[in-house]
């Protein structure tokens, strides 16, 4: 039997119906949308103030104010990169709020973002009891939320960070001893994006950001750190991003630290896929003595101790370039293209690291010593079916001892299906001690390397007294540096790679040298190395 439903309430839903109808088409009309004329607002910040959780906001070609923040789960569509630009404020762009319980979910997509000068982040008073000091995020900032375990989930795709800057306008007396009081402690970092949240990039590129004295803000900053992207508690996902000639440099009489030319990663994981990390700069030109911790390390990315997962795949890091100067004390400066810092479960497949560089250098009126390492970089992990190639290492001391090691890499884990080649250390001083070696420096607890070749490296001494060793390969305890560990070489080419030294420089191991160390050789090449094939074999 068919039940009939009443008209009188068929009416009554037909009417509710017309109404959610009419109510949707009203909120349709007050989406925030912004452009230039005919929309509901002409700028972004009152449009974000409008908006609700879950809404969408399209903005149209044009040139927006920056200086914005974004408090709600939104996602912002412009019309692409190079037609919405969102520009000025420091940041440009603020993602959430510091110490909210609470901060939000946001996807941007298809913007510039441009023109951000940081002078002091939100951070500055509670770390330092001083504005000014700390300053954080160009382009991009994403606080910490109140127990500093994390920050907003954010999402770039498409979109372009370019043109930022940062540099401190203050400083504490925060650091170690320094001649006169304490050092003076101000910090610098993310000059494109800073990030304490989830942070994920896709098919973005972070370019020509500066921070420190590359802002040409002020050379106040005792540490310049991430150039174009500092992530503090991670994860950090980068897929298909170009990241490329962005800078950290610190100066005296400040200048203790420069790192991660590009890329900072605190802490969390990191995966990077499909992407290029190219010509970027970590620069220190120092002027205290050496009882002051200084280090420049990581031209392109320097993954710290505290990233728990670290990988890279189908990615090239080229171009990038560390160096070190200092008027007074030591010079050290290392990793070329990127650094890895021991703790960390890293692998990396199918990418390439070629042509970057390590320059450390004490000068004139200095009587401290130069040490560069790593021309690739300190990779310590797992490396299968790639290729490093044209990095170098250049150490120069003025008046001590000058030491540089690994024109490829320094490397503890596995190495397979890769190939180790055209990579150089050049190390000279006219009255120190001079030690140079190896393409590749073997760290402990070891390194296995499988269907692998290295050919074509060269090592350079030039001094009074000293030695240059281990032409493809260096394998040995050394002062003050790694102490080496088990090399198992198993079906690979070491070929074609040569020491070279003035008068009065030892020369050992032209393709191999190994002391002290397990070694183990199975259907292995070792050839036409210059001049001699292998030391400790």
């Amino acid at each position: 039997m068919k039940t009939q439903i009443p008209l009188k309430l068929v009416s009554l839903v037909a009417g509710m119906a017309a109404l959610l109808m009419l109510a949707s088409g009203q909120a349709s009309a007050a989406t925030p949308n912004v452009c230039p004329s005919g929309c509901p607002y002409t700028q972004l910040a009152p449009a974000l103030v409008a908006a609700d959780d879950g809404d969408t906001i399209r903005i149209g070609p044009g040139t927006y104010d920056g200086g914005v923040t974004i408090n709600v789960n939104v996602k912002l569509v412009g019309a692409g990169a190079g037609r919405t630009i969102i520009s000025g404020g420091g940041p440009v762009v603020t993602i959430g709020e510091f110490g909210a319980s609470d901060e939000p979910t946001v996807s941007i997509e298809g913007v510039t973002v441009t023109g951000g000068i940081t002078r002091s982040s939100p951070e500055s008073v509670p770390f330092t009891g001083q504005e000014g000091v700390f300053a954080a995020g160009g382009g991009v900032e994403i606080p910490p939320n109140s127990d500093f375990s994390g920050g907003a989930t954010v999402t770039i795709a498409n979109s372009v960070i370019t043109g930022n800057r940062v540099a401190p306008s203050n400083t504490a007396p925060f650091g170690p001893p320094c001649p006169g009081g304490p050092c003076p402690f101000a910090f610098a970092g993310g000059g494109g994006i800073d990030s304490w949240g989830t942070l994920t990039l896709e098919n973005t590129t972070v370019s020509a950001n500066r921070v420190g004295s590359a802002s040409g803000l002020s050379a106040l900053a005792s540490d310049a750190v991430g150039g174009a992207i500092t992530s503090r508690l991670g994860p950090l996902t980068i897929t298909g991003a170009v990241v490329q000639d962005n800078q950290a440099s610190a100066t005296g009489p400040n200048g203790r630290f420069a790192e991660g030319g590009a890329i900072m990663a605190f802490g969390g994981t990191l995966k990077v896929r499909d992407s290029s990390i190219t010509g970027n700069t970590a620069a220190l030109e120092a002027s205290l003595p050496n009882s002051v911790e200084m280090v420049a390390n990581s031209g392109g990315m320097h993954i710290a101790g505290d990233v728990t997962v670290a990988t890279i795949r189908n990615t090239s890091i080229s171009g990038n370039s560390v160096s070190m100067k200092n008027t007074v004390g030591d010079a050290e400066a290392f990793s070329g293209g990127f650094q890895v810092d021991p703790g960390v479960d890293f692998t990396m497949s199918n990418s390439v690291v070629a042509d970057n560089s390590v320059s450390s250098k004490t000068l004139a009126g200095s009587s401290g010593d130069a040490e560069g390492d790593s021309g690739a970089g300190a990779i310590l992990g797992t490396i299968t079916n790639s290729r490093f190639t044209g990095n170098t290492v250049t150490v120069t001391s003025a008046a001590g001892d000058a030491t540089g090691l690994a024109g490829a890499f320094l490397d503890f884990g596995s190495l397979t299906n890769s190939v180790i080649s055209d990579n150089h250390v050049h190390a000279a001083s006219p009255s120190g001690t001079v030690f140079a070696a190896g393409a590749i420096v073997v760290d402990e607890p070891g390194l296995t390397f499988l269907n692998s070749e290295v050919s074509g490296n060269t090592v350079d001494a030039n001094g009074t007294t000293g030695s240059a060793a281990g032409g493809g390969i260096f394998d040995a305890p050394i002062d003050n540096g790694p102490p080496g560990g088990p090399l198992k070489i198993v079906s690979s080419h070491v070929t074609g790679n040569a020491l070279s030294g003035s008068p009065g420089i030892s020369l050992q191991g032209g393709g191999l040298f190994s002391q002290k160390q397990p070694l183990t050789l199975n259907h292995t090449v070792i050839a036409n190395n210059s001049p001699d094939q292998c030391f400790g074999c």
